[in-house]
């Protein structure tokens, strides 16, 4: 007996669908067998309007907080484990665990926090602003940022910013005068153009042209971009300008970020309320200090700041 070609076409409409469901329910244990205690929780950048987060795994509320790479002792990458270390991860689990909250770390770009973008008005970045994090993790408290975002108590003092040059300043650049000098400056970094042009009654020039404003994601970027002559300069926080190639030439400056490092959420964000109570015991403990030793001890083969400039109280 043959069929029609009707007949036909819906048998195999049926198996089309009965395929892609076997690959959907394949797909779903796949991905919920790489949540145990043992492996890597796969997250989805999905907006908090789609995604409570409210209960996974009949756990309370899984905790996003949003972390980069510095490539400093303080956020950087481990090349053999693949995971973020360094001081900010440290006070993160230990904040996270003194507050019995289960939080999981999301690795992404610094602007999904904070967009800078030359010529434009700095602001938030999309990832924060759309609830992909409930926070961004350590990031210095300025005010550009504070008329967006709230933020926790800090726990590190202010980090200084600084102009850097190649090694032994091959060109004589003078910090003082920024006068048709390019600058170069990280993505979403509070040390940036707009912090520099509050300086104008200090540094001659610091009110940059767009052209004098040059963008780069990292360290390694900076120092091709001064080793090409694309730019005479980098106004950068310290903790980055600790480079071997990278020569310091003016006087540790404190003129973009307010306070410390901090937790950095949305103003209707619920982190900040268990965080501060939970961070302020770590402050006031012996981990605090252990932690603060770390930087030199566990994360002491990367370049960055000694914990002594940047701890409270150490």
């Amino acid at each position: 007996m043959s069929l029609s070609s009707e007949t036909t076409n819906q048998f195999i409409a049926v198996g089309s669908f009965i395929l892609a469901l076997v690959a959907l329910i394949i797909s779903i244990v796949a991905l919920s067998g790489n949540s145990g205690n043992g492996s890597p929780q796969v997250t989805l950048n999905i907006p908090s309007a789609y995604n409570d987060r409210s209960t996974v795994n009949g756990e309370d509320k899984v905790w996003l907080l949003h972390i980069g790479n510095t490539d400093t002792n303080i956020e950087y990458i481990n090349e053999e484990s693949g995971q973020v270390e360094g001081f900010n991860v440290d006070i993160i689990n230990a904040v996270c665990r003194i507050a019995n909250k289960n939080c999981r770390l999301v690795f992404d770009v610094y602007s999904n926090c904070w967009m800078n973008v030359a010529g434009e008005t700095a602001r938030g970045g999309h990832g924060l602003m759309a609830g992909w994090f409930d926070s961004c993790a350590a990031w210095p408290i300025s005010k550009q940022r504070a008329r967006t975002f709230r933020f926790g108590d800090p726990f590190s003092q202010p980090p200084a910013e600084v102009f850097v040059t190649l090694k032994d300043n091959p060109n004589g650049f003078d910090w003082h005068d920024l006068t048709n000098k390019k600058i170069g400056f990280i993505d979403a970094s509070g040390v940036n153009s707009h912090c520099l042009a509050t300086q104008d009654d200090v540094i001659t020039g610091a009110v940059l042209e767009e052209n004098q404003i040059l963008h780069y994601t990292d360290t390694a970027q900076i120092i091709a971009a001064l080793t090409e002559n694309k730019i005479d300069a980098a106004f950068l926080m310290i903790a980055r300008a600790r480079h071997e190639d990278l020569e310091t030439i003016s006087e540790e400056l404190r003129l973009c970020d307010r306070k410390g490092f901090a937790m950095m959420t949305r103003y209707d964000g619920k982190l900040i309320d268990w965080w501060n109570p939970a961070q302020a015991k770590l402050l006031a403990s012996k981990e605090y200090a252990a932690i603060c030793e770390d930087v030199r001890d566990a994360h002491g083969h990367k370049q960055g700041q000694d914990p002594a400039d940047f701890c409270i109280g150490i």
